[in-house]
């Protein structure tokens, strides 16, 4: 029950209920917790009150939604590298985590300008578009739409439904350095439909142009990640004076 009394507001209370619950695995994973009129009674408080607490939950990826269906439990994130470079299916199999891919498109059509510049395409107006949603578990959790230059049309004969990176490389298109732009934005309704996520929900959108030796290009790639789902993380090696000045600190005398 909730303390009228205390200085905290009911919603954090609400949540902090609903964290009790999950914590001592009264709910797991996957779970659908009560609705926002349920919770709303159960609490008496009013429904905005409670889908206060739910918001916050969601938006900290603890719960998530699915249209028309309800609020679950979210799974434990999936920690993934920040890069276009890295395969997703290595990624996974890494953590060990089972996955799929559903391939929506596979085809050579006529590109967007902006892609076909970026590969360097302008003469022939064409390239091969493979789009792709990503699962984790049977849940869709990221969205990868590449673009590869319209003379590796041969890709579309390599099965898709696997590592694209893999696939590349057996038709002679082998990505070396990978070029990326990393914004946040918000599902629009395509996203939403696709990630069975919400309208508005979080989402972490990289941009990366892979190239090959001497610098061609051969891929460009938009991917959007669920950010209830997933925690990027980047390594960065510091710079070579910065390590020789830390080795020099500790071989010093104290």
């Amino acid at each position: 029950m909730l303390n009228r009394s205390s200085p905290i507001p009911l919603y954090i209370q609400i949540e902090q209920g609903i964290q009790g619950l999950i914590v001592q695995g009264e709910l797991s994973a996957g779970d659908k917790i009560p609705s926002e009129v349920v919770l709303a009674e159960r609490y008496h408080v009013s429904r905005m009150t409670a889908r206060k607490a739910v918001d916050r939950l969601v938006a900290s990826g603890v719960l998530f939604r699915k249209q028309g269906m309800g609020t679950y439990v979210n799974s434990q994130r999936i920690h993934h590298g920040l890069s276009t470079k890295l395969s997703f299916s290595a990624a996974m199999d890494s953590l060990g985590l089972q996955h799929s891919t559903r391939v929506l498109i596979a085809d050579l059509v006529q590109a967007p300008v902006y892609v076909l510049s970026a590969l360097r395409e302008m003469g022939s107006g064409q390239a091969i578009r493979i789009k792709r949603v990503r699962l984790v578990a049977g849940e869709p959790v990221a969205l990868h739409e590449t673009f590869v230059p319209s003379g590796y049309s041969m890709i579309l004969e390599q099965d898709l439904t696997g590592s694209l990176t893999k696939a590349m490389t057996a038709v002679g298109a082998k990505v070396v350095t990978v070029r990326d732009t990393v914004s946040a934005t918000l599902a629009n309704e395509m996203h939403a439909a696709l990630l069975n996520t919400e309208v508005g929900a979080a989402l972490l959108e990289i941009h990366g142009l892979g190239y090959g030796d001497y610098g061609r290009p051969l891929r460009f790639t938009k991917a959007f990640y669920r950010g209830d789902r997933f925690t990027f993380e980047l390594e960065a090696a510091p710079p070579a004076d910065m390590t020789f000045d830390i080795a020099v600190r500790q071989l010093s005398p104290a």
